[in-house]
């Protein structure tokens, strides 16, 4: 009897190592188990492979094949990078990047980060560089230490380009064999587009169910908010921008910021201008569609020193001529609004609440500030 367990045991361990030595490519009778459902994110792709692989499509068009950990990497796939998963040591390359790590509760795989330990708001974190867990790596939008992102060693570098210098850090992540991909949420279209790269980030954790159930419950909030507003009887009319060097940064007509403003029940005041990023215009058209708004929702924050309605008005004269600063109806954004991308749908309640506030008097308003007169 004991010979014969034995000999199961012998057989099992035998056919265990036979799986994993097979690696999880394309055998015979093998084929893609399908991609990741995307509803409005168009920047990445996601296929299941046999064997729980996936080739992952990054935010610059670059194909990545993620393997388990303890399996070689698949037959079949060229020379594609390979990332072993779940991934445990992470740095990454902006705040957003960390607001999408939260909802699968994975703050903790942070070893390296490009934003000073006084600019976070995300606690875990902050306490990380107190700590000395999470190191600094960078500045900003500066070039990486690489140095210090070798000697890390990590599992994963996530980065994001359309910036000076942002194609140079990739190549120069991919000369030095360091594991890099290309989270590039900034530039979708749909706000709900940018918050759905939380299913690019679960997949190198293998939280894909965990990614799906999130997204889908703050899309149905969001669809919820969207509904109710569009009953209103009407739409107020929204000024949205920020002054830097005697120019007005507005967003586009195609951006995610105008379509916020659409969800959230507002008549955007410059919906008109083509693109889907932002575009400059001068003080004075700014005032002309302007002075009759509604609404004005300053797109800084008060740790940047837009700390009052009267700062705003520094920055142009005509400004004070402005009806919603007249009437006291200038928001901001609070701190930690950039920290927040997973919180995508509350960012659209509180848009909601502040053009109708008599369909939404139970929301309480979390990452925008009204303005006071003067600081």
């Amino acid at each position: 009897m004991f010979r014969r367990l034995n000999k199961v045991f012998l057989v099992f361990i035998l056919i265990s190592s036979l799986v994993l030595l097979a690696g999880c490519g394309k055998g015979k009778g093998e084929t893609a188990a399908g991609a990741v459902e995307l509803k409005y994110a168009t920047g990445f792709k996601i296929e299941h492979l046999a064997g729980g692989c996936k080739q992952v499509t990054d935010g610059e068009g670059r194909k990545l094949i993620l393997v388990p950990r303890g399996q070689r990497p698949p037959s079949g796939y060229g020379n594609l990078p390979v990332v072993y998963t779940p991934v445990r040591r992470v740095v990454i390359g902006s705040t957003a990047q960390a607001a999408l790590l939260r909802p699968l509760g994975e703050l903790g795989s942070i070893i390296g980060v490009t934003t000073e330990k006084e600019h976070w708001h995300l606690e875990a974190v902050k306490e990380g560089l107190e700590q000395g867990r999470i190191q600094l790596v960078g500045s900003g939008m500066g070039p990486l230490d690489y140095d210090r992102v070798v000697a890390l060693r990590p599992d994963l570098v996530l980065i994001y380009t359309g910036t000076p210098g942002s194609s140079e850090t990739l190549r120069k992540l991919e000369e030095l064999k360091v594991p890099v991909a290309v989270e590039n949420s900034h530039l979708e279209q749909h706000p709900l587009g940018r918050m759905e790269w939380v299913k690019f980030l679960a997949a190198f954790y293998g939280k894909e169910k965990e990614a799906a159930e999130f997204f889908e419950a703050a899309a149905k909030r969001t669809a919820k908010i969207a509904r109710e507003a569009a009953s209103a009887k009407a739409k107020p009319k929204v000024l949205w921008g920020s002054i830097y060097q005697g120019k007005v940064y507005v967003p586009a007509g195609a951006s995610y910021a105008a379509r916020m403003i659409e969800m959230a029940g507002g008549d955007y005041l410059f919906k008109d201008l083509a693109g889907t990023g932002s575009s400059t215009v001068t003080l004075e058209e700014f005032y002309a569609r302007g002075k009759n708004a509604d609404v004005y929702i300053s797109s800084t924050m008060p740790n940047y020193g837009i700390t009052s309605i009267a700062k705003i008005v520094e920055q142009g004269k005509v400004l004070k001529d402005l009806l919603p600063v007249k009437e006291g109806k200038v928001w901001c954004f609070q701190p930690w609004y950039y920290q927040s991308l997973d919180k995508t749908d509350e960012m659209i309640a509180d848009l909601a609440a502040i053009f109708h506030p008599e369909l939404f008097p139970e929301v309480k308003i979390k990452h925008h500030l009204r303005l006071p007169a003067s600081s």
